[in-house]
Order: C-alpha cells, then structure tokens, then sequence
C-alpha cells in the first residue's frame, strides 16, 4: 500500500534527513518528508505550499534565525527540555537585542506583529534544523514531528476593550483573569484519506482543525479513516479571559470584556480559574455558532474573535496584572513613609471617612496580610496568612465605603454585594458547553492572593455555608457532575453587615444581632462594632468634616480622643498621606518581599494577653479558641510587614494586642462589669443568664416542673449568688432570646428544661 503525507509531496523521495531523531526503537509517528533540493530538515513540514527559493526573503531570515539558535543551544540540557515539550521558549528582549538580528532584520517586531504565522513557522523550522543537524549522524534519543517556537515578552500589551476587527490576523498580548477553562480535547491537524480506486493513503492538513477534503485522486474524492497511522492529533483546551478594569480607566457601569483563548499542545492545563496570565499569541475568528445567529441567518455572516495562544504566562507575582513597581516608585513610597508606614497607611485609607482609626487599621493589617505558610513542610497541614474582618454596626457610618476604599487599593480585589450574590457566584460554577463540563469561577477564586470585600453581609441568606470551607481552608472543593476537584481561594474576606431591625441591640450578642452561626463568625481575626452614640463633641467635628469635604477643602483638625489608648492618639495624630495607587503599589512591595518570623518578646507578649483572654473568657460571645492566637499571631507578622521588618518585634505584638482589645471592648459594652459574685458588685446580662438558665435546670430536675414564679426565680437567683443592676431587663432578655416564655402574671416557662 502506497502512502504518502499530502498531494504536494507526490513524488519525492526520502532521503537521509527523513530520519532525524531515531534511536533505539523507531516511533510509531510517520516522519516529515524532506525536499532533496531543500538544506532545512523539515522545510515540507513548516512550509508544505511553498517552494525552497535560496534567493527568497523568508530562507535569508531563515540563516540569521538558524545563527542565533546554533549560539543559544548549547545546553546540553536545554536540549533534553525541548525533546520532552516539543517547545522552545523564547525571550524576544534578548533575542532583538542581538547584533546579528538587528543588523540582519531590523524590522523583526513588525514582522512578528502583521505576519505571525510565517515568522513563528521560520523560527520554529530554524530551531528544528539546529536540532536535526546536532543530531544528524548520531543516534538521536526521540521522534518528533515538530518543534514550536513559544515567544514570550512580546508588548506592548493590548487592552481587551481594543481587541478588535483591526487586529485579526496580528500578533498580540492580551492579559485577564482566568474566569473558565473547559475540558480537554484532542484536535486533529492532519487526517488521513485513502482512495477507493487506487488505495493510496492521504495525510491531508486541517487548518485550524476545520474539515476539508482534499483533492480528488482517479476522479474521486478520497474516504477519511479517523483512525489511521496517518492522522495526527494535539491536545486542545480552551480558556475565556475576562479583563482586569482598574479605577483609573473610568469605565464604571461597563461589563468586563471577555475574550477566548485556544491552548493547544504543550500549553494546556497552563491555567486554573482565577488566576492572572498573560496570553501571547495570534488573533483569528471563528464562526459564533447558532447561539449567536439571528433568524436572518442568511444575510449575516458573522464571526468572533478569539486569540490561538502562543505562550501562557503569570502576568504579575502581585496579582495586579497592571501594576507595575519600578525601584523609583519604591524610594518615593519609602520616603513619605519613613517617619511612622503604619500611620501613613491608615491615614491613607479612605480620609473622606471621619474617625474609625483603629477600624481602618485593622483593615490595614488585613490587606497586607501575615507570612505565607503554604510551602511549610513541617506540619503538614496548610495555615492560612490571610486575615478576615467583619464590620458591624448602624447605617450610615460608612461600612460601605470603607469596604469600596479597601477593594480600590487592594493589589487585587473583588467587590461584591451580598442581597445579590449566590453561593455559586462566590465560588465556583459548574455549566455545562455543549457535550464538556466547564469551571466558572467565582469572586472568592478570583480575588485568589487578594482579598474580597461584601457589602451586606448579614442579607445573603443561607449562602453563608460557602464561606466556610473558603475562609479556613482556603480553598474550594467542587463535587458535582462527575467531577471531583479543588480550586485555591487565598484571600482575605472583608465584610460589612447590619444588624437586625437596623441597629445594634446591647443586650445581644452580635450573633443573634446578625443572625450568623457562631463557626461563622470565629473564622473571623476581627470584628468592629460601630454604634451611632450622640456626642456633642465629636459631631461637631463630624459636620465640620462632612462640611470641608463637600466644599473640597481638607479639614486639619483632630477630633477629641475617645479613649486614652496609645496606639489610637499615635495614628490620630499622624499626617502623612498616600495616593490611592502608591498605597497600592506599597502594599504590593510588601507583600511580595517582606516574610516576617516573631521574635521571643513578641511570642510572650501573645501568650500572655491569649491566656487572659482565656482566663476571662465568661460570656456568650464566640469562645475564645486557638484560633484567636493565630490571628493574634497574623496580625503581629503584618503589623511588621507595614513597618518593612522581617522580624516581629514586641512593639509590633503590643499594637496588635491593643487593636483586639479595641473589638473586645466593643464587643462586650454592654458587660459593665467584670467582678466575681458575692462581692456586690453586679456582673453582666450574658453571664448572668447563662448562669441563671443552669441554676434553673438543675432546680427543674429536683421538682419536676418547669413553670416558676418571679418569686422562685429570685430565690434560685440568690442561692446561685446572681446579681443584676436590673432584673426587669434580664427577664427581657431571656424572653426575648426564648429561654423564658411569659406564660402568666409573674410566671414564666423554662423552655430548656427536661419536664415540659
């Protein structure tokens, strides 16, 4: 039986350079035919319609490109590496900067930029005859059929907004956040024909993986046999990229750009969902499918662009894939920062926002983030570094734009609302593309090594339980439809919430004025309460301040200190300020170079202040567990990163620890006080009714009955050593948290109690 690769090639005979890279076994691959006229290996394979013309532009590019690999490729091991992708990576900096290309070709990058396919062909056949004549005569170690050129640090980059019908056909980066991937697939390049006349074996390419037939061979149209030696096929995958809009291309109200991407051979599986990259490679359309026809389908004729990737790569280490730090930017940050970054940073944050220092500097904290643990090999056990905070408190006091202010100087983050966001919206979504399961990513796998701001968190409903495993773990876990995977969700969840009926009830606690389970809330390392108490002193400065940002001046005065701590009096009163994209750019410096450790004095002074915390730990509130000393610890390691020391010192733990007694304080106003029973002083309504409820069981028990009298229950009350300033109130509370139902004049039922 007769074979051969294309009618083009009939012919031609194999000669000695039909056998490159054969040793030991031969592959079961058919080898690229080789023109006898023709001193490249594997001209037929790159150029198969075109004809060898020493005097042509293309083979004189042809010997400079094939001068240039002859010096590169001397690596031993580079060569093993190419042999084992089928890929050679390419710097384009230093393959320009060459002498010998910019006197040869000096037009290279416009070359490259309208005429893509024939440029990437030339390279690619130019470092496969490099590879064939190092190995012609030898005993070569593979088979292969092609070797592509993978060009990287091609710009400038192209935004998504301009990819249009001006740039089909050209060679471009774009850069976008990997918002799906689907399945991979095979893709056939080249399918075999045989004729049923003469019974000669056809391999016919297929552009772009688009059927044709081939020419018709004895007055007849070949038949296909999708299994034969002749078809080839490489792996296909395909990504949708959607773009990064910053705040200063003022394009609100506009829906992120997307555009496709095809991945083929080596390439796949280059990106997961989330993460940033950067695509380099060759604009081309498609047709939009029936989805996207009109019922007018035969006056249209309409196309998609899509980009035929050519190397895939990270687009920033800080997640920002248009943030760039240069060293001058660095200097400038230091400078204005020398005297206290900490200050700075939170005066910085949002300054149309009066007051809540000691709240912006835990959103600090929590956008700089602790030492990264994910690569530690000791424990085993992945801890995460990110801190999450929960602000909770009356309207009006600018939750919301504290949380919009976080997400626009954020490396990266990703704002979202919670009355309008779903389970699925904040994870992962699983659809399906025709016959292929695709990975939508959510705004937790989008903020991957950012942080996630939500607004109204107290109304997303029962989508809390997504958060769980997100804010922990740190990851999502997907097991639906077949498919068992987890993607990663390394960020920092920021959230604002109301509280029921609109304000703050202190005599709840925050998890029945949020309605939130109590797992929930200890994922949280800290949460503010901010309460709307009139004060005559401070709004005033407020009104001034409102007053001064209206008319755009800035308002120089420092509001009276609420409280005496040192740490609040020191941020008040510092002076420095930021720019929106320099505190950026500052945050992203550190996060990407500064790993901090704790030094000695700063693990006792942890220890210390966490063993207090557990010595009073006596109310409903959440309990205080290990997980309260980690964040301790996390906070003290990005209390460092601000200051850029990469050793935790005893100041940085003591800042910390005033910044969670700052919560704590807040947290339990309404616990007056703190004293043991028995020496008249009255001891808070959550203790108090924890008490009381136990006292009350053990009662109900003894008599079989759970029915008291106001009477009963202060006799249960002093026998229990229980002092109250108000016993109205408590009764109110236990009521109204339903432990003690109101059944009568002066009785009450106990809803706990064994006997009912």
């Amino acid at each position: 039986m007769k074979k051969r690769w294309n009618p083009a090639w009939r012919g031609r005979g194999n000669s000695k350079r039909a056998r490159p890279f054969t040793r030991g076994t031969p592959s079961a691959t058919p080898q690229p035919p080789v023109d006898d006229n023709c001193p490249y290996f594997g001209w037929l394979e790159y150029f198969p319609d075109d004809p060898y013309v020493p005097e042509s532009p293309l083979v004189a590019r042809l010997r400079i490109f094939v001068s240039v690999f002859e010096e590169m490729l001397l690596d031993v091991s580079l060569f093993e590496q190419i042999y084992l992708k089928g890929s050679f990576t390419l710097d384009l900096e230093s393959f320009v900067a060459k002498p010998i290309t910019q006197e040869g070709i000096p037009d290279f990058l416009g070359l490259l930029r309208t005429t893509p396919d024939i440029m990437i062909r030339s390279l690619s056949l130019s470092l496969y005859h490099v590879l064939s004549s190092a190995e012609s005569g030898t005993q070569a170690i593979h088979t292969i059929p092609q070797v592509i050129a993978r060009l990287s640090k091609f710009g400038p980059i192209t935004p998504l907004r301009d990819l249009r019908a001006n740039l089909y056909g050209k060679f471009a980066t774009v850069q976008g956040t990997v918002v799906r991937v689907s399945d991979i697939k095979p893709l056939v390049t080249h399918l075999q024909f045989t004729c049923a006349n003469c019974s000669l074996d056809i391999a016919h390419p297929l552009k772009d993986g688009k059927y044709t037939n081939p020419s018709p061979c004895c007055g007849m149209t070949p038949t296909p046999v999708h299994s034969g030696p002749l078809t080839r096929t490489i792996d296909l995958q395909k990504v949708r990229l959607q773009e990064v809009v910053s705040e200063e291309q003022n394009e609100a109200g506009r829906i992120p750009r997307t555009v496709e991407c095809e991945l083929t051979g080596d390439l796949v599986g280059a990106c997961i969902p989330g993460e940033n990259v950067s695509v380099t490679g060759i604009v081309k359309v498609h047709h939009g499918g029936d989805e996207h026809r009109a019922k007018n389908a035969k006056d249209k004729c309409m196309f998609l662009l899509y980009v035929h990737a050519n190397y895939v790569g990270s687009s920033s280490s800080s997640g920002d894939s248009a943030l760039v730090i240069t060293m001058s930017d660095i200097l400038e940050i230091n400078a204005l920062t020398q005297k206290y970054p900490f200050g700075a940073l939170v005066n910085s944050l949002c300054p149309t926002i009066f007051g809540h220092t000691m709240v912006k500097a835990g959103l600090v904290l929590a956008l700089v983030g602790g030492t990264d643990r994910s690569s530690d090999s000791v424990s085993g056990l992945h801890k995460r570094s990110d801190s999450h905070v929960l602000i909770v408190g009356d309207p009006g006091l600018g939750k919301s734009q504290l949380l919009q202010a976080v997400g626009n100087v954020a490396p990266r983050g990703v704002f979202v609302c919670g009355n309008s966001a779903t389970a699925a919206g904040l994870t992962v979504t699983l659809t399906r593309d025709g016959s292929d399961t695709v990975l939508e990513a959510g705004a937790l796998v989008l903020a991957d090594k950012g942080c996630c701001c939500i607004d109204e968190f107290d109304k997303m409903g029962a989508q809390h339980s997504a958060l769980l495993e997100a804010m922990e773990q740190q990851s999502i876990s997907i097991a639906k439809a077949g498919m068992v995977c987890s993607l990663p969700a390394r960020t920092a969840v920021l959230a604002a919430a109301n509280p029921v009926g609109g304000h703050f009830n202190p005599r709840k606690s925050v998890a029945d004025n949020l309605k939130l389970s109590t797992p929930l809330l200890s994922r949280f390392d800290l949460i503010f309460i901010l309460l709307d108490r009139p004060d005559s002193g401070l709004d005033k400065y407020l009104s001034d301040h409102v007053l001064a940002m209206h008319a755009g001046e800035s308002n120089s005065q420092v509001a009276p200190h609420e409280s005496d701590l040192p740490l609040e009096q020191k941020l008040m009163s510092c002076k420095d300020q930021l720019e929106p994209l320099q505190m950026k750019k500052y945050i992203a410096h550190v996060r990407s170079t500064i790993q901090p450790v704790l030094s000695d004095d700063a693990k006792a002074v942890l220890k210390e202040y966490y063993l207090q915390l557990r010595a009073e730990d006596n109310s409903d509130e959440t309990p205080i567990t290990t997980r309260q000393l980690e964040s301790l610890i996390r906070l003290t390691e990005s209390r460092a990163r601000v200051a850029q020391r990469r050793v935790a010192t005893s100041a940085d733990a003591i800042d910390v620890v005033e910044i969670f007694q700052h919560c704590m304080r807040d947290a339990k106003a309404d616990r007056n006080a703190a004293g043991p029973s028995g020496t008249g002083k009255t001891m808070g309504v959550a203790k108090a009714s924890k008490l009381l409820i136990a006292a009350l069981n053990r009662h109900s028990e003894h008599t079989c009955t759970s029915l008291f009298s106001v009477v009963e229950i202060k006799e249960v009350m002093a026998r229990a050593k229980i002092e109250v300033k108000s016993f109205d109130s408590l009764m109110f509370a236990l009521n109204d948290q339903g432990f003690l139902l109101k059944k009568g004049t002066n009785i009450f039922q106990l809803q706990t109690s064994t006997c009912l």
